[in-house]
Parts: C-alpha cells; structure tokens; sequence
C-alpha cells in the first residue's frame, strides 16, 4: 500500500504494532516513537495524517494527543484501540482526534479511513489562508428557526420535511441544522450516518470559514447538507451557545436557507437562536398541553422583549380527532395559524423507513401541507415552479 500521497505517519512506542503496521505498509512506514517526536515532525509541515497506535488509546495520553492538534489542527489524527469505547470516543473526539480504529489493524480498514478522509477531510488543508470557491453572496442566507414548547409535536419532521423541500427550488443551496444538542433526531429521519458533526467544528472555530464547515457536512441523496447534532449527550457541552452562532454566520455565506432544527425547550441557546432568525416556525399540535405550552412560551419572548412578528404559528396534525377550535388558539395565542399540516398514517411509516413523507408519498396530503409551509418561507413561488406542484423536482 503506498502512502506517499497521504503524508501519513504512525505514532507509537510498542514494537509489536509498529511491526504490525510497517508489515502491512511493506515497510515503507515514516514512524514515530514519541509523541515529542511526532512533534517534531509535524514542524516541517508536510503531514496530513498521524495514525496514533494504542499506546496513546486512554485518558491519560489525551493531553499529549491534544497538543498535537493544538499544534496543527487542521492535520487528521486517528487513533487504533484494543477496545473502541463510549468513553475513549469522548476523550478522543475532545482531543481532536477524527476516528477511532479498531484493531487489529489491516489494509480494508486503513484504507477505508484513509479514501474516507481524502475525500471529506484533506481538502481542510491550509483553507484559512484559500480564498472560497463560491461566488461573491451579495445577500446572506435566511435563517429558519424551528422550535416547539412541547416535545413530541412533530418539530424535526417538520423540519426535515420543509428542508427537503427548500432544497428542490432552483438555484437554491440549503442546510440543515440539528441544534438539538444532545437528542438530536435529523440524521435518523435522514437516514445518514454522519462522519462528523458541530463537535469538530466547535474544535475549529478559531479558523473556521465556508469551505471548512463544509468539509464537515454530511450529504443526503438529495443534495440536502446536514451539520449533524453531536453523537452522544455528554459532547454537546463542547457545543457554546457563542460557537453555534458563529457557525450559522458561516453558513449563511454561502447557503440560501438555513433550516435549524432544536430543542423542546426555552434556554440561552434557544432564545438566541430565535433572536438571530429571520423566520422562527412555532409548532403547535392540536392538544390542550401543546397550546398551553405556546402560550407560556410566546408570553416569555413578549416579557424579554423578544420582537415575534417574525414567528409563524404552524399547527401540526390539524385533523386530529382531539381538534381544539382554530380560533380559540389563535386567541390564546394572539397569533393567526399560517399553515397546518394533517396527521397521516405515511408520516410514522416515513419515520421508521428514514425517508421523509415528501419523499414517499410526495402528492399526499402531508407532503401538501409540508409545502404550505415551505411556501410561508420561500414566499412566492414561480409560476413554472407550481406546473408540477409547488415545488418541483430540481
């Protein structure tokens, strides 16, 4: 296997691995015994890989490890590990490390992470000093806050849906957003399995541009971008409220919508969220808990002196046999309802298929109900748009 393109190097003092690994490499191996020495090596500036052998696989080694991404952190650091861990992922991911490889080591596995990286990763290389690619934005992308008072009202396929949706209307570049740090569903529905998430590009963000964040997306079939919730609870306390800010103001240089999916909660990051949004879609579902929360929600951005003009009431599974009166909740609410979406058997078999309803049952009357609300953001639509529906295929 040659390496020469990769710039790799292996860090480890057991002799029994760095045999094992220079077998594999046929010998051809550049290897470190120390992490001083990786180093070092890292100084000339020619490295785009360093493959960590289990010597540095638990907590204690972390802070060394650390300090290598410290030192070059756009450089891709895996790690080999007798046992892959719940815990050693965590420290791992907290120290920069991109992968966990478990051993024994063999060519389908380093090749595997090496074809994975070369396509996601090593274009990161040296992108704080590269101009983007992407043509001048003379508009920043609108940003939609999705949020819900109550959990269990639909919020993340609504707005998974209403993403897929954005992401058909021409010329218009969308993403996805799961800001529900430490329970966040979007990829599930999806269907994807998310190589990186807002985690490493809270590592990033002191160099953190277009080109970078989107390295660090994961794409659905339909060209939609998602940046994926962290993977577990415990790693959305890497995630500030300020570092997801300064993500969405990345994002929106470069995309048109930018679809952000959150928590069933009223917290400092939530707030923010709705105060930085141009549209905040509030979901309602059509039970009396749903309509109380809403209300007490609402109410508290009114008490902070939080502008809701912007915020559009959007009920969800409005044919309900538990159906309130329509204008009794808007005068709980003292907001008009701008679009509803019914309740439909597709909607649960969608989720448990991982393709969303406006994806398999696209002239149903949820996928319709999907586009109304689309239609609320995207505004008016073109007529030869509507031709095949509201939003046709790109």
């Amino acid at each position: 296997m040659s390496l020469a393109e990769h710039n790799l190097l292996v860090v480890d003092k057991d002799d029994d691995f760095v045999s094992a690994a220079k077998e594999l490499f046929e010998g051809r191996l550049p290897v470190a015994r120390s992490i001083e020495e990786a180093s070092q090596t890292i100084e000339s500036g020619e490295l785009r890989m360093l493959l960590l052998g289990p010597s540095y696989s638990n907590e204690e080694s972390m802070e060394q490890v650390r300090s290598l991404h410290n030192q070059d952190p756009v450089l891709v650091l895996m790690m080999v590990a007798e046992s892959v861990t719940a815990d050693l992922l965590r420290y791992a991911m907290r120290a920069g490390v991109s992968d966990v490889i478990e051993s024994p080591l063999d060519e389908t596995k380093i090749e595997a992470a090496i074809e994975q990286f070369a396509h996601d990763v090593l274009k990161r290389r040296n992108v704080a000093s590269r101009t983007s690619r992407e043509p001048d934005r003379t508009e920043r992308g609108q940003l939609i806050t999705v949020t819900s008072a109550k959990g269990g009202s639909g919020k993340t396929v609504m707005a998974t849906n209403v993403a897929l949706l954005l992401n058909r209307l021409p010329d218009k570049k969308v993403v996805l957003v799961d800001a529900d740090l430490q329970f966040g569903d979007v990829c599930l529905l999806l269907q994807l399995e998310p190589r990186f998430t807002m985690v490493n590009a809270a590592h990033e963000l002191h160099q953190l541009d277009s080109e970078m964040l989107d390295s660090l997306l994961t794409e659905h079939p339909s060209g939609l971008r998602v940046l994926a919730a962290p993977l577990e609870p415990a790693f959305a306390d890497d995630i500030t409220t300020a570092g997801l800010m300064q993500m969405l103001d990345v994002l929106q240089e470069s995309y048109d919508y930018i679809v952000v999916d959150t928590a069933s909660m009223l917290d400092e990051l939530i707030l923010s969220l709705i105060e930085k949004a141009d549209q905040v879609l509030m979901i309602v579902d059509m039970d009396l808990p749903s309509v109380k929360n809403a209300k007490l929600a609402l109410e508290t951005l009114r008490l902070l002196k939080f502008s809701t003009g912007n915020v559009k009431l959007v009920m969800n599974r409005s044919n309900s046999k538990a159906r309130l009166d329509n204008k009794e909740i808007e005068g709980a609410l003292k907001m008009e309802i701008a679009a509803a979406v019914p309740s439909d058997a597709s909607v649960p078999n969608s989720v448990n298929e991982g393709r969303p309803v406006v994806e398999t049952d696209p002239k149903g009357k949820v996928a319709k109900g999907f586009e109304s609300v689309a239609a609320l953001i995207a505004g008016k639509i073109p007529e030869g748009a509507q031709k095949s529906g509201l939003f046709g295929r790109k």
